[in-house]
């Protein structure tokens, strides 16, 4: 009795010992790289909104989109309307190449001025965050000013004002980017712009604020 019970114990193991060594090589298989099943966390993009892939093109005003008239008390009125818009391509995930154009025309009493900007540049963006980033970009402007003076006194012997002048200056701007939603941003952070034409040459810097998209 003792030898039929015990081969029977043997007999039962030998049907679940293999069984559930089988079992293992599907679980295995069936796995999951991440999740309940290791020790590793799940690898999540800082950038929830995917800006800045390779591919992409951003459209923003970082320059200035305005319509100013100024009027004050014994002095010439002066109407202002200028238009900068930029645009830039990824070609690299975060490697961004682009550039702005752009014209600007200004008057004040019967003097006025026509302006022309256009260069390239080149930016990185840093990933801060999901929905923050930091976007510098360094470029090379060119521009090219127009300015007279019309209704001058003739008879009093003057002649009318014409002057044209060129420029180049090296621009820098590192915004800090606010992701609000997909295909759509907003930044703002220091700039500096230095003229690198001319004797007189001048160096502007400050903040300034761009607004965009891409696509």
């Amino acid at each position: 009795m003792k030898k039929f019970c015990a081969g029977v114990v043997l007999g039962l193991a030998a049907l679940i010992v293999p069984s559930s060594v089988q079992a293992n090589p599907v679980e295995a298989k069936e796995r999951p790289e991440y999740g309940a099943w290791s020790d590793e966390p799940p690898m999540v993009s800082d950038d929830a909104v995917g800006f800045a892939e390779a591919g992409q093109w951003a459209f923003s005003t970082d320059a200035a989109l305005a319509v100013e008239r100024r009027t004050q008390s014994n002095t010439t009125a002066t109407t202002t309307v200028s238009v900068y818009p930029a645009a830039d391509y990824f070609v690299l995930k975060n490697l961004s190449i682009g550039g702005g154009v752009g014209i600007a025309y200004v008057r004040t009493g019967a003097f006025s001025a026509l302006s022309f900007k256009a260069g390239p540049r080149l930016g990185y963006n840093f990933e801060l965050g999901k929905l923050v980033s930091l976007w510098p970009k360094l470029g090379l402007l060119y521009s090219y000013t127009e300015a007279r003076g019309d209704d001058v006194d003739e008879a009093a012997g003057k002649q009318p004002l014409e002057v044209r002048s060129n420029g180049a200056a090296i621009t820098m701007f590192a915004p800090f980017m606010l992701l609000p939603a997909s295909n759509f941003f907003a930044g703002f952070g220091p700039f500096l712009d230095t003229d690198v034409s001319g004797k007189n040459r001048a160096v502007t810097w400050g903040f300034r604020l761009t607004m965009g998209g891409w696509l």
